[in-house]
Formats: structure tokens, C-alpha cells, sequence
């Protein structure tokens, strides 16, 4: 399983880039940018004095050769203002004029790192993560200029899906950051599940949701996911909840209740199932189904059954043997006998084997309907594929003795006694209605073992 999901690269405007930036005063930092970072889940983070690192930048951008001068500035200007109308293009030839001065120390700094701008506008992202490390490695932008820059790598790596390398920038940049954005620790935890490190990942997105105060939805999705590939449903559960309630969409609906299910909680994974069905959320074939199943199985077998003929009629579920079935199971469970007999007929006529028709004759016998109960069993033993042959001609046999037909109900009675299963029954049926021809009877007098056609029962 992988995990595609796009990465933003919010990169502050060309000209918002040379006002951070424009001269020493620039470099001031604030008071507690010496705070410690806080730590990837799993390792040590080295600590770097902000505080004392921003004091030495700013020295060294107040040095007379390292002042930024009025002509380059006023190519910066003009090509950051460029690049903001549009022109990308326009703005790598004002930078291209800068190749050949002598710039300082501070002006290749900013050169560079308007020139990363310049590649990412124009949509090359390795061009723009070099640019952005030139920039870096003079080692002069101020410190909170430096920590923006790390993190847009880190971003800009997980855009090439190079996750290798945005861990590796993200390891960079935690120490410079005072406090750190959760959006590091989900970027890591999507690095860490590409490389199939899931209890890295897992421990990475944990931190991510618990540092933002509204986490985002992709966030509690990949933490709902990870949970779910380590099988670890407790965790998944309120994950789950609470994309339920922040972002009711059919997926966390249908995903919640199958984690309940997993859970062996029948009853929440129902409940969830209700919810969601009358929200209109659940549409799928598998999820009507589903629900149908639940219903059945809570002993609601009227819900299950309006579930499926609604479905049906909203050709949202697929007319096959299999739900027809269900559906009359459903109406049969719930004491609408009348009503089963229709979903059976058409489950019947739609499966591959005579099963069904057999349940259908079964039906006609217990409401003493016996010429019909003959046919469909007829039609099981056409259709093929019965699995207890034996059962289904001793019901056959049943049928035709009670529709008065006693001589083909011998005939089926004797091919039943082939079978030790059904032997015993058998042979009594026979011997009944040997017994009747010897007393000159039709089968209205004396009185006929008794059978449960339901089981294809013993006489």
C-alpha cells in the first residue's frame, strides 16, 4: 500500500523574500528562538544556540563587504517584482546580469535565494533545492531566514517523492526550529510509511496530531491507516471517531464500523451502519449488503429486508442470486412467508445450481402446497449441483405422495433408499404405501409417517 498525497510548498513571494532580509536589522531574532527543539520521535536531536548564532549573523551582514550594494539591491527589487507579476522568465535574466559581478558574501546569499524562487515558479524543483543550498552555505541570512529556507527543502524533496532525502532535510532543520510546525512530523510519518518503516511512521504522526491544535484531515487519515496496517484497531478507533465527527464523509463511516466489526463490537458497527445509511452516505452494493447482514445478524430481519428492497429498486444493488436469497432469508425470519416466496423463485432461477430451488420446494411443502412443491424440486434436480441428492428425492417423494401421486412417489422413495443418509426414511415411505395398495387405500386414509420437509426429514 502506498501513500500518494500532494505536498505544499508555501514559498513567501519573491518580493516578500528581499523585505525579510534587506539589510542587517533584518537578523534580529526573538527572545526565546533559543527554545529547545522538540525532538523526532526516536532520536536526538543536536541543540544549536539560536540566540548566539543570530548574534554573529547579524554581525557579519553589518560588515562593510558584506553590505548588500544599491545596484544589486535595485536588480533584486526589479527581478523579485518580475517574478511576482508573472514573468519567471524575465526575472532569470535580471539574475543572469548579476552572474559576473563581484558579489559579497550577503549578495550571493540573496541572489541565490531569489534564484531558487525563480526555479520553483518555473517548476524545477531540483533546480530550486540547490539554489536554496548555495544560499545556505554562505552561511550570512538571518537565522529565522535559514530555518524557512531548511524547511521549504525538507517540503520540496517530498514533492519529488525523495523520501530519503526529506527525512534527512527534516533531521537538518529540527535543530534551528524553536518550535518545530506538526507539518515536519506529518512529512516524516509519509517519508517513513513510503519507506515501510510504519512504527516510525506511526510514531511521527502521532506527534503531528498531538502538536497541532486542529489537525488536519489528511493527517488523522494516514495516522487512521497506519493503526490499521499494524492491525492496532483500539488506536484506530478514536482516530476514527473523530474523522467521523470532523469530516463525516461515506469512507470514515464505512471504515469505522468495519473497525468496530473487527473489534467484535456488533453493536456500535451497526449503529454506525444506521447513521450513516439514513445520511445517505452509504451507496455501494458491498455496503448495503453489509448493513443487510448486520441487521440479520442483530436479529432485525424486517430492517435487513427493507435494506435490500430498497436497494434493488434503486438498482444500487446488483440483482443476483445471492441477495435474493438474502432477502428471502430476511422475509422468512421475520414470519413474511408470503413475502419470501418471491425473492426465493428469482434466486433460484439466477444461481448456477439447484440449491435454491430445493429451499423453494422446502416452502411449498411446509405450506402443504404439494404440486408446487413437486415442480421446483424438479427443477433442482434439472438445474444440477445438488449437494445431498438423497435429501432432495425423499422431499420429491413426500410431494408427489401428498399431491396423490403415489407411484412416482415410490419410484422417488426407492432411488432415496440407494443412499445410507436417507435409507431409513426411505424405506418406511415405501413400505406406507405398499401397505396402503395392499389395503386397496389412495393415500387419503390410514395414516403417513411423519417427515419435516424443512430438514428433508425422516419419516
Amino acid at each position: 500500500m502506498r501513500w500518494h498525497r500532494g505536498v505544499s510548498v508555501p514559498l513567501l513571494a519573491a518580493s516578500a523574500l528581499l523585505a525579510v532580509a534587506a539589510g542587517p536589522a533584518a537578523a534580529a531574532e526573538p527572545a526565546d528562538a533559543a527554545a529547545d527543539a522538540r525532538a523526532t520521535p526516536g532520536s536526538e536531536q543536536p541543540k544549536i544556540d539560536l540566540e548566539e548564532l543570530a548574534a554573529e549573523r547579524k554581525a557579519r551582514a553589518a560588515l562593510e563587504e558584506n553590505r548588500v550594494r544599491t545596484r544589486i539591491q535595485r536588480y533584486l527589487n526589479a527581478a523579485a517584482e518580475t517574478v511576482d507579476e508573472g514573468e519567471p522568465g524575465e526575472a532569470a535574466a535580471l539574475l543572469e546580469r548579476l552572474a559576473d559581478a563581484r558579489l559579497n558574501t550577503h549578495e550571493r546569499a540573496l541572489v541565490a535565494r531569489l534564484k531558487a524562487f525563480v526555479l520553483y515558479t518555473e517548476g524545477d524543483i531540483e533546480g530550486a533545492i540547490a539554489a536554496f543550498q548555495a544560499a545556505l552555505a554562505e552561511e550570512i541570512l538571518p537565522v529565522s531566514d535559514e530555518v524557512r529556507i531548511r524547511f521549504n527543502i525538507a517540503q520540496l524533496y517530498a514533492a519529488l517523492q525523495n523520501w530519503p532525502k526529506t527525512i534527512e532535510a527534516i533531521h537538518a532543520w529540527l535543530p534551528y526550529a524553536a518550535d518545530p510546525d506538526p507539518l515536519a512530523y506529518y512529512l516524516l510519518a509519509v517519508s517513513h510509511f513510503q519507506l515501510e518503516q510504519f512504527d516510525l511512521a506511526i510514531a511521527n504522526a502521532e506527534t503531528a496530531v498531538d502538536l497541532a491544535p486542529d489537525p488536519k484531515e489528511g493527517w488523522l487519515q494516514l495516522l487512521a491507516a497506519l493503526y490499521v496496517q499494524k492491525e492496532d484497531y483500539a488506536n484506530a478507533t478514536p482516530v476514527l471517531e473523530e474523522l467521523v465527527l470532523r469530516f463525516p464523509k461515506r469512507l470514515y463511516w464505512v471504515q469505522l464500523s468495519l473497525i468496530y466489526g473487527a473489534r467484535e463490537n456488533y453493536r456500535h458497527s451497526l449503529a454506525v451502519q444506521q447513521v450513516a445509511y439514513l445520511q445517505g452516505l452509504l451507496e455501494e452494493d458491498k455496503e448495503l449488503r453489509r448493513l443487510a447482514r448486520s441487521y440479520l445478524f442483530a436479529d432485525l430481519p424486517y430492517q435487513a429486508a427493507q435494506v435490500l428492497t430498497r436497494g434493488l429498486a434503486e438498482e444500487r444493488i446488483e440483482a443476483d442470486a445471492e441477495v435474493y436469497e438474502m432477502l428471502a432469508n430476511s422475509w422468512v425470519a421475520a414470519r413474511e412467508y408470503d413475502r419470501a416466496l418471491e425473492p426465493l423463485q428469482t434466486a433460484a432461477e439466477l444461481s448456477d445450481d439447484g440449491q435454491l430451488y430445493v429451499r423453494l420446494g422446502q416452502v411449498h411443502l411446509q405450506r402443504e402446497e404439494w404440486h408446487l412443491a413437486a415442480e421446483m424440486l424438479q427443477k433442482a434436480f434439472d438445474k444440477g449441483g445438488l449437494e445431498k441428492e438423497a435429501s432432495a428425492l425423499l422431499l420429491l417423494g413426500i410431494a408427489h405422495y401428498n399431491d396423490e401421486n403415489a407411484s412416482q412417489a415410490r419410484e422417488y422413495f426407492r432411488r432415496a433408499a440407494r443412499d445410507e443418509s436417507t435409507r431409513v426414511q426411505a424405506e418406511r415411505w415405501i413400505e406406507h404405501i405398499d401397505t396402503e395398495a395392499g389395503n386397496g387405500q389412495n393415500g387419503d386414509e390410514g395414516e403417513a409417517p411423519v417427515g419435516n420437509p424443512e430438514l428433508a426429514g425422516a419419516p
